[in-house]
């Protein structure tokens, strides 16, 4: 199965689950809703990684310790999304420029450290497989990403304008 179809089943397998109604009526279930779908992702783009990243032996050694490292940073990431998700939907129908601002500093701060764990990883993997293969598993984690922030997107309401 390629990426992309794999991928597009994942993220319908994501918002199908994540659903957060009228803006989560059940802010608590929503949450439980996608720490679950997270944790389930962890092992499919693990899947997808290996099938799409062809290593030799000695690669593979030195890079899936490496990986799981990154994963587990990642997972942090996930966690606080979540977070910042659900505290966004508690606090849909009360929201004011205060809120909404507070909103976008932490999702701001959480993407600003996403990316620094990328680099992280992506200067690791790149001295135990190379510039071109750790390029090439960026490219993967990116590809997955969006097509789950998609999802996520999707089923997030945008901010309401109060006047």
């Amino acid at each position: 199965m390629t990426i992309a179809l794999r991928s597009l089943l994942l993220a319908l397998a994501l918002t199908g689950g994540l659903v957060l109604p009228a803006v989560a009526q059940d802010n608590a279930a929503a949450y439980t809703a996608l720490q679950q779908l997270q944790a389930d992702l962890r092992s499919d783009r693990q899947a997808l990684v290996a099938e799409n990243l062809p290593l030799s032996e000695s690669e593979a050694r030195a890079f899936w310790p490496v990986y799981k490292a990154y994963a587990a940073d990642l997972g942090k990431s996930g966690e606080r999304k979540a977070s910042i998700i659900s505290a966004y939907a508690s606090n849909f129908d009360s929201m004011n420029d205060a809120k909404a601002g507070a909103f976008m500093k932490d999702y701001l701060a959480m993407e600003g450290d996403r990316l620094k764990t990328r680099k992280k990883y992506a200067a690791q993997a790149a001295k135990v497989i190379g510039a071109q293969k750790a390029a090439r598993w960026m490219q993967i984690e990116t590809k997955l990403d969006a097509i789950i922030n998609i999802g996520i997107a999707n089923e997030i309401p945008l901010v309401p304008l109060k006047k």
